[in-house]
């Protein structure tokens, strides 16, 4: 699932569900979006590690204040997605 979490100067900031890899770390995949003329510029990157993992249309410096900007912003991402997390098996509990 996809959560929507900021939109900035036209760039909107979504993220997914947390996942394990295969060392049992968790991670968040995270999405930066921009519309242009012919679609779309992303960046995929994920939590804790800010790795690129695919860009397309943004310029090294762009890259850079994204991935600061999910930094700092790196706590409440991870807040909102336990909570969304913990509703999930709250409802299905429930059901």
């Amino acid at each position: 699932m996809k959560y929507f979490y900021s939109e900035i100067d036209e760039i909107t900031l979504t993220f997914g569900d947390i996942h394990f890899n295969s060392y049992g770390m968790e991670y968040i995949r995270i999405y930066f979006e921009r519309p242009n003329d012919s679609g779309f510029d992303f960046l995929e990157s994920n939590l804790p590690a800010l790795e690129i993992k695919k860009s397309f249309g943004f310029n090294d410096e762009e890259i850079k204040n994204l991935l600061e900007y999910a930094r700092n912003n790196a706590f409440l991402i991870w807040e909102i997605a336990r909570e969304n997390e913990k509703g999930a098996e709250n409802f299905a509990a429930n059901m």
